[in-house]
C-alpha cells in the first residue's frame, strides 16, 4: 500500500508490515539540493554529532531565504521521524526548537541529518504483531542538555519484539538534578 509518502508490505505469514518512505526522503533530498546547489551530501554515520544540543552565542543568523528552507526541510523531515525513521528523531524534534531563529550550526545539523538519510535510505521499518498483549515503555531523561538548562525526554513504546511509538522532546521546566530530570520525562 502507498499512503501519504509511505510505502506499507504487509507479511501475514511473518505477522509484519515494513513501512519505507525511500521515495519521499529522496524527493525532499532533492528539492532541498535544487534549492541549494552548492551544498554536497556526503554519506555520514549518525543523523547527529555529540554536540547537537549546544548552541553557540553570536553565531550568524540564516538570511529569510534559508530559514524558509531550513524549516520546511525540519518539517519534512519530521513527518518521516514520525513515521518510519525513528532513528532520526532525536535530531530533528531538536531543530524543530530552532525553526524560529535558524543560524548556521544549526544549518550544518540539517545537512548532517539529510546526509545521513542520503546513505541510508533504504532502512525501513519493521513492525511485527506478535506478542502484542505485553507493552513496555522505555523512558529517559538527560539533565541540562540544552543551553538554558532544560533537560531533554525520551521514551518509546514496546509490544512484545516491535516497538511502534517513539517521542523525544525538551522538556518544558528546569530541574535541579539528574534524579529530578528522570521523573519529569516518566
Amino acid at each position: 500500500h502507498d499512503y501519504l509518502g509511505m510505502v506499507m508490505e504487509h507479511n501475514r505469514a511473518l505477522k509484519t508490515v515494513k513501512i519505507n518512505m525511500r521515495k519521499y526522503i529522496q524527493e525532499t533530498i532533492e528539492e532541498f539540493q535544487e534549492d541549494e546547489p552548492e551544498e554536497r551530501l556526503k554519506v555520514v554515520n549518525t543523523p547527529a554529532t555529540n554536540n547537537l544540543f549546544k548552541t553557540r552565542e553570536n553565531v550568524e543568523a540564516l538570511s529569510s531565504r534559508r530559514a524558509g528552507i531550513f524549516h520546511s526541510t525540519v518539517a519534512k523531515l519530521l513527518f518521516v521521524a514520525k513515521r518510519a525513521r525513528p532513528d532520526i528523531l532525536l535530531a530533528v524534534s531538536f531543530m524543530t526548537t530552532r525553526v524560529k531563529k535558524p543560524d548556521i550550526d544549526d544549518w550544518h545539523k540539517l545537512i548532517r541529518v539529510l546526509s545521513y538519510l542520503h546513505g541510508s535510505m533504504d532502512i525501513t521499518l519493521t513492525l511485527v504483531c506478535d506478542k502484542i498483549a505485553k507493552l513496555s515503555w522505555y523512558i529517559d531523561g538527560s539533565y541540562a542538555s540544552h543551553m538554558d538548562m532544560k533537560g531533554q525526554s525520551g521514551a518509546v513504546l514496546s509490544t512484545g519484539p516491535c516497538s511502534v511509538l517513539f517521542k523525544f522532546c525538551k522538556q518544558k521546566i528546569n530541574t535541579r538534578s539528574s534524579t529530578e530530570t528522570e521523573l519529569i520525562a516518566v
